[in-house]
């Protein structure tokens, strides 16, 4: 036997080797964790629905699958110390509107980039009423906004749009309602860019026989024709709502918040609608869900222009209201800029490093228009806007 021939032998025994143990390395670890996500709703080729989860079992995954319609209960699984919480199914969303009207006495909480921390995110909520014990609607006529970015980094971003989806439903029977933005995160996973997905979610895909992630979350799927159902931005009562922000040069295109929102929308449905020179613009980096001007640090970081105290007063004016609320660039606290006509919601939800505590703020106006910082602890700060 050469030399040569001896090499690559024991090269390939080397590489056997490796495969084995490697192999049963996986396995090893399939069996010591727990993956559970979903459920998925599907429409299959015959018009359809089929649920698809994954439970998390000592011996590793399990994918089940159930056939589903409109009016049915799915059960989404418990995250840590919360419950789990059943689902009904609703048909097709219509688009969400672009004005809500809303009693000027109407109670408000805003939260935004929730980035699949679910359980930080669902504190904050119980603990400022919005939810009970149970994660169901108690917030009463009140409304609930959600700025976008309930997609990417964090583990469990299934679970906080089924809540939203389902609390939806129970705030409208209440008199009141939850209205989610469409965030620059949602664009990017629902366009199948997965760059900031969670180590989990591809695995998923991979267990639920999908070729990509953004397959689960198809116009095919109910929660992925919800989602593209949604405003990028919209006026709630007094206030206009969205991710990133409002750009002068939005304003100075004459754009409508209706041109905008259908714009995202035909964008998210179809990869070719966004190649368009207006399309372009809304969904780039002065479009409503990147535009960073109100920051001057983030602002000359991103390099985008700085908007000028006309700039916000002519966009209060375009659209009729008394202050804008974005997320999107992170703040160490709920914060007022220019004057109080625009408020800044994105505490980035984290544990604190030394005592693991959760940390993550909403903004709550009550219904005298009295705006507080709502801590995930329960408490409540006075938010002057000077």
């Amino acid at each position: 036997m050469s030399h040569l021939l001896q090499t690559q032998l024991r090269t390939r025994a080397r590489s056997l080797l490796l495969a084995a143990a490697l192999w049963v390395f996986c396995i090893g670890l399939a069996r010591a964790e727990t993956l559970q996500d979903g459920p998925y709703v599907l429409r299959a080729v015959d018009g359809s629905w089929h649920s698809l989860w994954i439970d998390g079992q000592s011996e590793g995954p399990r994918v089940r699958e159930r056939a589903v319609k409109e009016g049915d209960v799915v059960t989404v699984a418990a995250v840590g110390a919360f419950p789990a919480f059943d689902v009904e199914l609703r048909g097709p969303a219509q688009p969400a509107p672009d004005d809500i009207q809303i009693d000027k006495h109407t109670e408000l909480f805003v939260m935004a980039d929730t980035h699949g921390e679910f359980e930080i995110a669902v504190q904050l909520l119980q603990r400022h009423g919005v939810i009970d014990d149970r994660l169901r609607w108690s917030f009463g006529s009140g409304y609930l906004a959600v700025l976008g970015d309930v997609f990417d980094r964090g583990p469990n971003q299934t679970e906080l749009l089924w809540l939203l989806y389902k609390l939806e439903g129970e705030a409208l029977r209440a008199g009141g309602g939850v209205h989610v933005a469409v965030g620059n995160h949602e664009a990017m996973v629902l366009t199948g860019d997965a760059r900031y997905l969670n180590p989990k979610y591809p695995r998923v895909a991979s267990l639920l026989g999908a070729d990509r992630y953004a397959a689960l979350w198809s116009e095919q799927t109910l929660l992925g024709q919800w989602l593209r159902s949604k405003a990028a931005v919209f006026r709630l009562g007094q206030y206009l709502c969205l991710h990133g922000g409002v750009s002068r040069e939005l304003v100075d295109r004459g754009l409508t918040l209706s041109t905008v929102n259908q714009a995202v929308r035909a964008a998210l449905m179809d990869r070719t609608a966004a190649a368009g020179e207006q399309a372009e613009f809304v969904m780039g980096q002065n479009g409503p869900l990147w535009y960073r001007g109100y920051f001057q640090d983030a602002a000359r970081r991103g390099g985008f222009k700085v908007a000028e105290p006309k700039d916000i007063e002519l966009i209060r004016e375009r659209f009729d209201v008394q202050a804008i609320l974005v997320g999107h660039t992170t703040v160490p606290t709920i914060t007022s800029l220019y004057g109080g006509r625009v408020i800044a919601v994105q505490v980035y939800p984290h544990r604190d490093e030394q005592t693991r505590a959760p940390v993550m703020e909403g903004l709550l106006i009550r219904k005298d228009g009295q705006m507080f910082r709502a801590r995930v602890d329960g408490t409540k700060e006075v938010l002057s806007r000077p």
